[in-house]
């Protein structure tokens, strides 16, 4: 194995790790979610707009974090973002009132959390495997899925024993103690370019698609692009759906009789069985194409869904296997997909910042699911309408990855390089 195969590897074993910890501790809000209701007495709606500044951050970030990848290199800002998460967490934890927990832990740990969340761990995924990126993307993603599924039980466990406070003391400790050093070691590959302007990663490992990189996007050439614009709205329909069924399914279970124990536990074992759905989701999307792919995983979280609605009007708690089963094989798939086929069109040496600004579209997507499914429970009494609204975006989502082509020139204007 080569020196070069051998760091991508490391790479990717790296970003796993990232993701697995944020991610763990941005789920882990669905858990402590009942308990900062019943600590600050606020509606569902008004705690619910903590974990919404998370997730706005999360996108509205996206520039200014892609921006940094491609002119810190992910080292200096994964290091950073998670030495500024865990102080946000550290303060959270003595939060009095529902306005520092938003301006700490929404802000300050969103901020920190965003630095190093899927956006630029998958950007350093898809340009080490340039021939092979859903599948690298969803190694990489591995990660999520298996960080929720240990966070979620241990969120749960945490809070029972010593309380939400401890809980983000504990999160912060784990941040500083293993994302801190682990990134010491995280790289990007160097891209040098060939006389005719063909962009190649270091180790002459040849791109999946010979036209894509012929020539350089920027950012003003890429918003030019259709394609930019579909995929922004992928990004946007996939974050409303998928954060709203996450935040507030535990509180979904309680109401229909079930333990916050076994719902937090139903919420983990999603993201086990996301750990095997995204890895089939990176093979499907290298194989079989990327809308065919999202079209299969999408189809499968709506199924999911109605096994909801079938315990809502049944009582048998059996019908949440078949969400747990159904909705857990499509999550994470929206970014995987879309990841992957930024990739195919813009990829180059500013693709970092042309995808944060893709990413743009996340933030706003996700402080919305998360606050709407909310705020729709304390109008109608009920999850159901707010699922229906999942099952409306996700369709949304469906249609635009399908409008996404190509520009007639692949890899776009030809460029302007500086001298």
């Amino acid at each position: 194995m080569t020196d070069e195969a051998q760091r991508a590897r490391w790479s990717l074993a790296i970003a796993a790790l990232t993701m697995a910890i944020q991610n763990g501790i941005v789920m882990a809000f669905a858990v402590l979610y009942l308990p900062l209701i019943q600590e600050f007495g606020g509606s569902r709606a008004d705690v619910a707009v903590v974990q919404s500044a998370v997730l706005l951050l999360g996108g509205f970030s996206g520039p200014a974090i892609g921006y940094a990848l491609d002119r810190l290199g992910p080292r200096r800002l994964f290091q950073g973002g998670a030495l500024l998460a865990a102080l946000g967490l550290v303060l959270a934890s003595g939060a009095a009132g529902l306005p520092f927990l938003l301006l700490t832990y929404g802000l300050m740990a969103g901020l920190g959390l965003a630095a190093l969340g899927s956006q630029p761990n998958m950007v350093v995924a898809a340009l080490w495997y340039p021939g092979a990126r859903g599948r690298a993307i969803a190694v990489a993603d591995l990660g999520t899925g298996f960080g929720a599924f240990l966070f979620i039980p241990l969120a749960q466990m945490l809070v029972a024993r010593y309380g939400w406070r401890a809980t983000l003391v504990v999160w912060a400790a784990l941040l500083v103690a293993l994302l801190i050093p682990a990134n010491a070691f995280q790289r990007l590959p160097s891209f040098p370019v060939a006389a005719h302007g063909t962009m190649r990663p270091a180790g002459g490992q040849a791109s999946g698609s010979p036209s894509q990189d012929r020539v350089e996007w920027t950012i003003s050439s890429a918003a030019r692009a259709r394609a930019f614009w579909w995929l922004v709205a992928v990004r946007f329909f996939s974050a409303v759906a998928f954060p709203l069924m996450n935040v507030h399914l535990v509180a979904f279970a309680v109401g229909a009789g079930i333990s916050p124990g076994r719902g937090a536990a139903a919420l983990g074992t999603v993201s086990l069985v996301s750990l095997g759905g995204r890895l089939l989701t990176g093979w499907l999307a290298d194989w079989l194409g990327r809308a065919p792919t999202l079209t299969l995983t999408y189809a499968s979280a709506v199924v999911g869904i109605g096994h909801l609605a079938l315990l809502t009007s049944t009582g048998w708690p059996g019908w949440l296997i078949g969400y747990v089963l159904f909705y857990g094989l499509a999550q994470g798939s929206g970014g995987i997909v879309t990841a992957a086929r930024v990739a195919d069109i813009f990829a180059g040496v500013s693709f970092g910042t042309i995808y944060g600004w893709i990413v743009l579209a996340t933030g706003p997507g996700e402080g919305l699911g998360a606050w709407a499914g909310g705020a729709i429970f304390d109008l109608t009494g009920s999850y159901l309408w707010a699922f229906g609204l999942v099952v409306l975006v996700l369709l949304a989502g469906i249609g635009a990855i399908w409008q996404v082509s190509p520009p007639p020139q692949a890899g776009g204007p030809p460029a302007r390089r500086s001298t």
